[in-house]
């Protein structure tokens, strides 16, 4: 999971996944919360477009999913390799469910997406919750 909150962090994420390779599946999740910040047209600055080789299936998530699934369009990527689903769990379970057995998952969430798809991965028992010590 790599937080892009703003085109300058999406950007390096973006960078990151494209040097070790593109996964062939990803989650994008967008939200427009007070801690997100209520304009999202800073997605328009992100250069979402060495993506557009990358995935087999983009999944759009979060509040503003049909605007991140046209910038991704706008961006290069087929839309057809592009699936809008807005609920965060069902997206996960979505991206899950196309990655390979081997394969390598990646979510590029704004920050309360961030927060929210962490709080699904714990209440699964996946991760422990952030507070709780690891012993």
């Amino acid at each position: 999971m790599l937080l892009i909150k703003n085109p300058a962090g999406a950007n390096e994420a973006i960078r990151t996944l494209v040097a070790g390779g593109t996964p062939r599946v990803a989650l994008v999740a967008l939200n427009d919360a007070i801690a997100d910040g209520r304009d999202v047209s800073w997605i328009w600055d992100v250069d979402f477009e060495p993506l557009a080789a990358g995935p087999e299936t983009l999944v759009a998530s979060g509040e503003r999913a049909a605007e991140l699934a046209l910038r991704f369009k706008y961006g290069g990527l087929d839309p057809a390799r592009i699936e809008i689903v807005p609920d965060l769990a069902e997206a996960l379970d979505r991206g899950l469910a196309l990655t390979p057995a081997a394969g390598r998952f990646v979510a590029l969430p704004t920050y309360t997406a961030m927060l929210a798809l962490r709080k699904i991965v714990a209440a699964r028992g996946h991760v422990a919750n952030y507070w709780a010590s690891a012993a």
